[in-house]
């Protein structure tokens, strides 16, 4: 498994579709997976700090574990992708007992974010073509995409 890390939380604005842009704490790979409004949300108000009055829903599932004590979110994992689709786990222990919980990937980003955990990919997954390999680019292509990344950072909302 690869560690990653959120680099951003992308809209194309000509269709009003949010995907998360993830990359390799290596820096040789990219990965970019469609995502939901709502949970668009839940990660990047994480991503800089934006906090609202009341728990939302991810701070709330974020909330009930740390209450719970006996329940610790190890990492998650995004370990597959069929029709598009990617699929992940939380893995946590309950009472020193290991669980493995299904979830969609944003879900697990966005709890990810709120507890610190770490987010990993399987590493045949981010060498397959859904992901970017940065080896791959020029030097130019690079920059472009840093700076969509850096422009859509700076107007998401």
């Amino acid at each position: 498994m690869l560690q990653f890390k959120v680099k951003c939380v992308i809209k194309d604005p000509l269709v009003s579709t949010y995907s998360v842009v993830l990359q390799s704490i290596d820096d040789n790979y990219m990965i970019v997976i469609p995502i939901g409004p709502f949970e668009a949300e839940a990660i990047y108000t994480r991503l800089v700090n934006i906090r609202s009055s009341r728990p939302m829903t991810h701070d709330l599932m974020g909330n009930i574990l740390s209450q719970l004590g006996d329940v610790k979110l190890i990492r998650m994992c995004i370990d597959s992708i069929k029709d598009g689709i990617f699929t992940a786990k939380l893995e946590m222990e309950h009472g020193g007992k290991p669980l493995r919980i299904d979830c969609r990937p944003s879900d697990g980003i966005a709890l990810s974010l709120r507890s610190n955990t770490p987010i990993y990919v399987e590493e045949d997954l981010a060498k397959r073509k859904n992901c970017v390999s940065k080896r791959c680019l020029s030097d130019r292509e690079k920059v472009l995409i840093e700076q969509l990344m850096m422009d859509q950072e700076m107007t998401y909302l």
